[in-house]
């Protein structure tokens, strides 16, 4: 049933890889008016007349001095910031939000920026709405997971966390500077109980996800889940994650890119970007598939060693909805009234995997969680 007041919402970056797609999530709701916005307003339009109920496409640019003004005249219910890379970029859209008096839910997965989110809590209460970061893959998608594993454990002692997309995908450049611009960073990361420093790129290994994804290479990276993850559970000895791309070849030539950018040669992070856009869209061979895994060990109820490790794979393309799904799972319960109070605040199991995977029904995407054997311990086949 259509009511008489539609929901306007607004999407920044809504051309984007995962903005276009957020998008196509929420125009089958007949009550909500989207709003396609963002600097080029020609792919904006276009966007805007490929979604049903009569969306809109606006020129708005994240770094406008008037941003507040603007959101301001278009009288939001919501706001989704889509516009990234957020490894580098500040609160300024967030803020323009509080001055505004919009709901706000951004898809950031860096690490600074989502960790460091909830500064802007004090400003946001006082003007009583809600300001939401992270609501994607990481860390929505894998507190959910957590929340929903955790339970078996009495005590959590590692966590690994594996992201290998497919290579016949769409990407945006965007998302491929976000890794690029990346590669040879320092960052923490917990290692056998203490905080060690590595870098975006480095520790190479060789990880095993279920058919038709299977073997993959992967990389460090710096992700919020490896900040979050011990904040939640201050037992953890080790947090892992670990991301690649295929071909091998493009990822073994990934790694040098990391060793070659801690060189610090005068912009060689965005040629480098650029460069690997054009690459892996060109690079022959690889496969559509791609898949994300979750691996935990711990100790049990009883005190025995438990790993379990959940996989999500998207299969012939359809791997890119998966870190649309929780910013749209979430935009449905904020407009709602259910989403959470006034406040800035990171997406952790805000969404159960449930709400998270109902937005991914009608795609290729399929889970399982498997009990895996302690280490050193091998199953041998019953004799008859």
């Amino acid at each position: 049933m259509v009511s008489n007041y539609r929901k306007r919402v607004l999407i920044l970056g809504g051309y984007g890889s995962f903005g276009a797609r957020i998008a196509q999530m929420l125009a089958s709701d007949p009550n909500i008016q989207l709003i396609i916005a963002g600097r080029d307003k020609h792919r904006a339009d276009l966007c805007a007349s490929r979604l049903p109920n009569l969306a809109e496409g606006l020129r708005l640019e994240r770094d406008a001095v008037n941003l507040a003004a603007q959101l301001k005249a278009l009288h939001l219910d919501l706001l989704i910031h889509c516009a990234g890379p957020f490894q580098n970029q500040d609160y300024r859209v967030a803020e323009a939000c509080i001055e505004a008096r919009t709901p706000y839910i951004d898809i950031a997965d860096g690490r600074r920026f989502v960790c460091d989110f909830q500064r802007l809590s004090s400003k946001a209460e006082a003007a009583g709405i809600s300001l939401v970061t992270g609501a994607s893959t990481l860390p929505a998608l894998s507190s959910a997971v957590l929340a929903k594993l955790a339970g078996d454990y009495s005590r959590l002692d590692s966590a690994r966390i594996d992201i290998a997309p497919g290579h016949r995908i769409e990407r945006g450049l965007a998302m491929v500077r976000a890794g690029f611009e990346s590669l040879g960073e320092n960052f923490p990361a917990l290692r056998k109980g203490q905080w060690r420093e590595t870098f975006a790129g480095k520790h190479l290994r060789r990880v095993r996800m279920a058919h038709p994804v299977g073997e993959r290479w992967v990389c460090d990276l710096d992700v919020p889940d490896l900040e979050l993850w011990p904040r939640a559970f201050p037992e953890l000895t080790d947090v892992r994650f670990g991301t690649g791309v295929q071909p091998r070849p493009l990822q073994l030539g990934l790694a040098a890119c990391a060793h070659l950018n801690r060189l610090r040669l005068p912009a060689t992070g965005p040629w480098l970007a650029k460069l690997g856009h054009r690459l892996a869209a060109r690079w022959p061979g690889g496969s559509p598939h791609g898949g994300m895994q979750i691996l935990l060990r711990g100790k049990d109820r009883n005190g025995q060693p438990l790993s379990r490790r959940w996989q999500i794979l998207g299969l012939s393309g359809d791997g890119l909805w998966i870190p649309a799904a929780p910013a749209a799972a979430l935009a449905r319960k904020v407009l709602a009234g259910q989403g959470p109070g006034p406040g800035a605040s990171v997406c952790w199991q805000m969404l159960s995997m449930e709400e998270i995977l109902r937005e991914l029904t009608p795609y290729s995407v399929v889970t399982a969680v498997e009990t895996l054997q302690p280490r050193g311990i091998i199953r041998r086949p019953a004799t008859a």
